[in-house]
This record gives C-alpha cells, sequence and structure tokens, in this order.
C-alpha cells in the first residue's frame, strides 16, 4: 500500500488554488524545457479551469505548458459534453494559449482509429519511462462511481495500450482514455475532490472495509505520487489506500 497525502481547505476554491500551486510550483522547476500536462474533463475541472482564467490569466506562467489530455468523450470539440470544448471555452481562449501547446483527442473521429493517433502522439512527443511516455503532471479526477479517466472497469488498467477505447457503463458512450499504466507513470498525480457528493466519495475510498478494488482505488495503491486536494474539515494527514 503507498501513502497518499490529502490536504484539507475550507472550501473548493482554496483547495483549487491549493492544487494549482502545488502544479505551477512544478511548472516552475522546468523553466527551460516542456512540461507536459494530462487535464482531466467533468464538474471539478471546470471549476479549476474558471480558477486559472480569474486568478491566474498570465499567460507567462503556462508559456512551457504543453496541454493533453487524460480522456474524452466522443463527440465533436464544440459539443458540451466534450472536456476539450470546456477548457477552451474557459481557459485556452481567454488567457491566449497558443493552438500550438495544445493536442487536443479528436473526439469526432472513429474512436479505436484515434486511440490509435493519440497513442502515437504522445509516444512521440514525451520523455520516455521504462518504456512508458511520463507525464509531468496528471491531473485525475475520481467519479462517484470510482472511475478514474474513463477507465470503469479492472480491463484497462494494466493494458499494453496507452490509449484505448471504453464505454460508458450506464451511457454507452464511447469515449478514449489513458490506461492506468500511463497514468501510474506521471511524475505527480494531483487530484481534487470538492462538493458534497466527494466528501462521501473520500470517505469510501478510506475505509473500504470490503476489500473492493475499483479504478480509483487500485491507482492510488500503486502510486506514492499522488495528492489529494479537497474541502472537508479534517486534519492533513496520510491515507493508506
Amino acid at each position: 500500500m503507498n501513502p497518499t497525502l490529502v490536504q484539507f481547505y475550507p472550501d473548493a476554491s482554496k483547495a483549487l488554488i491549493a492544487l494549482t500551486e502545488a502544479l505551477l510550483v512544478s511548472v516552475a522547476a522546468r523553466t527551460r524545457k516542456p512540461f507536459y500536462l494530462a487535464l482531466s474533463g467533468g464538474e471539478t475541472a471546470r471549476q479549476l479551469f474558471d480558477v486559472w482564467r480569474t486568478r491566474y490569466s498570465d499567460p507567462a506562467r503556462w508559456k512551457n505548458v504543453l496541454f493533453f489530455w487524460v480522456d474524452e468523450r466522443c463527440v465533436p470539440p464544440d459539443s458540451e459534453e466534450s472536456n476539450y470544448y470546456w477548457a477552451h471555452r474557459l481557459f485556452f481562449k481567454p488567457v491566449g494559449i497558443p493552438a500550438e501547446h495544445i493536442f487536443r483527442i479528436h473526439g469526432e473521429a472513429p474512436p479505436e482509429q484515434e486511440a490509435e493517433r493519440y497513442a502515437r502522439l504522445i509516444a512521440n512527443r514525451l520523455p520516455d519511462r521504462e518504456g512508458m511516455p511520463r507525464f509531468d503532471c496528471t491531473l485525475l479526477g475520481i467519479g462517484e462511481d470510482e472511475h478514474v479517466a474513463s477507465i470503469f472497469d479492472h480491463s484497462l488498467l494494466q493494458s499494453d495500450d496507452l490509449y484505448a477505447v471504453s464505454q460508458h457503463p450506464a451511457t454507452g458512450q464511447y469515449r478514449v482514455t489513458q490506461t492506468g499504466e500511463v497514468i501510474l507513470a506521471s511524475r505527480e498525480i494531483l487530484i481534487a475532490l470538492v462538493g458534497k457528493r466527494k466528501k462521501e466519495l473520500l470517505h469510501r475510498l478510506t475505509a473500504r472495509p470490503d476489500g473492493v478494488v475499483t479504478p480509483a482505488t487500485y491507482i492510488l495503491a500503486h502510486t506514492s505520487r499522488a495528492t489529494i486536494f479537497s474541502e472537508i474539515g479534517l486534519f492533513n494527514r496520510e491515507l493508506s489506500f
């Protein structure tokens, strides 16, 4: 089992600011090299992009950051279901992030074809760690059902593919997602768990009396480089997953 640091803040905004400050410390440490960042989607990501737009809008802060995606829904880029759509609308466009720094997953393309294309892209562009492309930082979300990225079961946690096609179990929607080994290769994994529903999730993740392994508990149990930022009013402590 690996220790996962959980940092607690008075509210969601302060938790997201703390996560951003941790990210920017890592970015600043690599000012002479590209910084490879993998973004997630969802409601928490939208809140985070809004914080970046309002508090961290100086493009100089982001000048060496290259933006990639953890996962994407198989929809066009102008769809409100698209992870890229919200990043572009809330952050890239208002802050003026150069287009050449943005590497989106083409959700409008045939899923299998796009998973292969995106896998080749990161394999060619990112530094290598024991045969695995390595992001400098991965911003990871955890769903209420304890999925991570768009990994909904165990089949993609130890896949040989870098990116793969998954299907949401409830909606049937297809997605292109990082697999577990790519996530675990990241130098740093930053996770925001904010909101009442995520409070319940955190309690489940840390209690886990039944020993059930979910995508979230698997990732947290196999890395020592993850930090969770939450708004629950408890003392900071290390929790084992």
